[in-house]
């Protein structure tokens, strides 16, 4: 009845809004979509001081939160920065209670494959005796297989099957049931674990204060990326996100390749746990002879194209076949079963190698693969892929090359220091050029991660938001391809990428997000603050740093004014009436500033 209510009372208005943000889409130049693309607000000569406040906390965080830009501004963007490089230094508590109620993540994933896999049809019984008159052969139940459960924009609820041990500590429903006798319990839906993880990752980045740490570990995973429904990774990607990214995010590039390599979710989303060198069988009992397994060439060609050297990085077919046989025998323990990496000696081709012009010699094992990370993490063209990825993620679509010089060099200076290669970009002069200042679209998930903090919004994280970020076009770990998703604006501005965040941005608003409150009275601030002009400067510094273009402002007051005002005066700029303002006026407006050009950029 609530929702109800509130479409009936402001409907109207947020249609008028949207007119006069998108109608431009179409018709009026410059369109919403070209504002969102180039920029909303004229940039000047050189960044004003709080303007370097509003650049590093859009940059160096998934969004201020209420207090962050007073906080920052009183200890100095350099120090501020500094602490963010640093994240064993700042105090993680607030994010942890939140991800106690979400089990499936302290799991080992032994444990996960055993309490969430769906059951195989049992073989029906062979009856002792059948009767005469059954015509009828006795079928055997075929194995059934895990179902196929859909990781897109158009996931659906799933029921709430969240622990409730406040300790932390793995409830007794989620421990292997005693040798009772009695049936095991019924498998949990497999979901669960996906969602939990998408859950972790939206309420860190929400909650957490080891800002940059989190925006490094989606980083990460964005660039090591792996496809939650490919088959058993469902149940791995816990252990990749625990175990091999987090670990790692802000330390030696070389420990987090070696640590992607012998990810069990890695080596089973690229195929590499079935290569093997070719074994030939001899003729057997009438049968022909023939070969057993083979080399399979998905993950060292990735390796090199998607998390090393690049596409142009130097490397040939013959380097993706010679990097495949030194990975052969790089497996998993029972996939659907233990989920743990195995180095298998009798699968591995112990032959000489020759991977970019250096020799691997014969007899190596499992050094093989080693030695290829060793000589693919300290590679030139590993260092220029890495910087050119971190200073498009940090500076602008296409970064400066001088930036992707300096943390170049910076990368191969320090044996591959992820912190190191950051703090050359964070303080090389193009970080705080002008031309950089709201120069990077956000995300469908760093946008609503940004909502979220902006407004204060306590939230749960569950389905309706993650579902959210789907809808915008960005399913959490739900990209198909090992690519990752492209890290530049036009990768979502599509129109209907912009009205799901304008949805997003009205649901949040009135409190339709089932899980997620919103308390719009603590953002308007006292009750003395009875006029509109009052809460619009309030709210418009909480969500843009107070820095709003004169278009954005004049459509926000347009949309905002009385229906016969806006309609008399269609070209004559608008301030915020003075008037006290009505029941919804502080949500009608937040949904607006959340929408507008300017919060949809960082």
């Amino acid at each position: 009845m609530r929702s109800r209510n509130w479409q009936r009372r402001t409907s109207p208005l947020i249609t008028r809004a949207v007119v006069v943000l998108l109608a431009c889409t179409f018709c009026f130049p410059p369109s919403f979509i070209s504002l969102v693309a180039h920029g909303a607000a004229k940039k000047s000569g050189t960044m004003t001081g709080d303007q370097r406040i509003a650049h590093v906390l859009s940059r160096l965080t998934f969004g201020a939160r209420p207090g962050d830009f007073e906080k920052v501004k009183a200890m100095g963007a350099e120090a501020f920065i500094n602490q963010q490089l640093d994240p064993d230094s700042i105090d993680n508590s607030v994010s942890i209670a939140k991800l106690r109620r979400l089990p499936t993540l302290g799991m080992a994933t032994p444990v996960i494959i055993e309490q969430y896999t769906p059951p195989k049809p049992a073989a029906a019984p062979t009856p002792l005796l059948k009767p005469a008159d059954d015509k009828k052969p006795v079928a055997e139940n075929s194995p059934g297989q895990a179902p196929q459960i859909s990781v897109n924009a158009s996931m659906t609820a799933m029921p709430n099957e969240m622990a409730k041990d406040e300790a932390g500590k793995m409830p007794a429903a989620q421990q292997a049931p005693p040798a009772t006798g009695k049936p095991t319990p019924a498998p949990k839906n497999p979901q669960m674990v996906v969602t939990e993880l998408q859950r972790a990752k939206l309420l860190r980045a929400v909650y957490s204060d080891r800002q940059l740490y989190e925006l490094m570990v989606d980083f990460w995973e964005n660039h090591f990326s792996i496809f939650a429904n490919k088959d058993d990774d469902r149940y791995l990607l816990t252990g990749f996100d625990r175990e091999t990214i987090r670990p790692y995010a802000m330390g030696r590039f070389r420990d987090l390749l070696g640590a992607t390599a012998h990810s069990p979710a890695m080596l089973f989303y690229l195929d590499n746990w079935r290569s093997s060198v070719p074994r030939p069988y001899p003729a057997k009992e009438g049968k022909p002879a023939g070969v057993d397994g083979g080399l399979n060439e998905n993950y060292a060609r990735e390796l090199m194209e998607l998390h090393t050297l690049g596409v142009d990085g130097g490397y040939t077919q013959k380097d993706v076949q010679e990097v495949a046989r030194c990975f052969s025998g790089w497996t998993i323990q029972k996939p659907n079963e233990q989920g743990l990496f195995l180095y298998r000696p009798g699968l591995h081709d112990d032959g000489d190698k020759i991977v970019l012009g250096q020799k691997i010699l014969a007899g190596g094992g499992i050094a093989d693969g080693e030695r290829v990370l060793d000589i693919l993490a300290s590679h030139p063209s590993t260092a220029k892929f890495i910087a050119t990825k971190l200073a498009r993620r940090f500076i602008s679509d296409d970064p400066p090359q001088s930036v992707i010089d300096q943390a170049a060099a910076a990368f191969l200076k320090s044996d591959g220091s992820i912190r190191e290669t950051l703090r050359a970009i964070f303080t090389s002069p193009e970080f705080f050029s002008p031309s950089t200042y709201r120069a990077k679209v956000r995300s469908p998930f760093e946008y609503v991660a940004a909502a979220l903090r902006a407004t204060a919004a306590d939230t749960d994280g569950d389905r309706p938001v993650i579902d959210f970020v789907g809808r915008m076009g960005q399913p959490l770990f739900g990209r198909i391809t090992p690519d990752g998703y492209s890290d530049r604006a036009e990768q979502w501005l599509s129109s209907g990428a912009m009205i799901a965040r304008l949805n997003f941005a009205a649901a949040l608003a009135a409190n339709r997000l089932k899980g997620t409150t919103l308390k719009t009275e603590k953002l308007a601030g006292s009750t003395e603050e009875t006029n509109r002009e009052s809460i619009a400067t309030k709210l418009i510094a909480l969500t843009l740093s107070g820095d709003i273009s004169d278009s954005t402002r004049t459509a926000l007051a347009r949309a905002l004014a009385s229906p016969a005002s806006a309609a008399a005066t269609p070209n004559v700029p608008v301030a915020f009436d003075t008037k006290a303002p009505p029941p919804n006026y502080v949500a009608d407006l937040l949904t607006l500033l959340i929408g507008s050009p300017e919060f949809q950029r960082r």
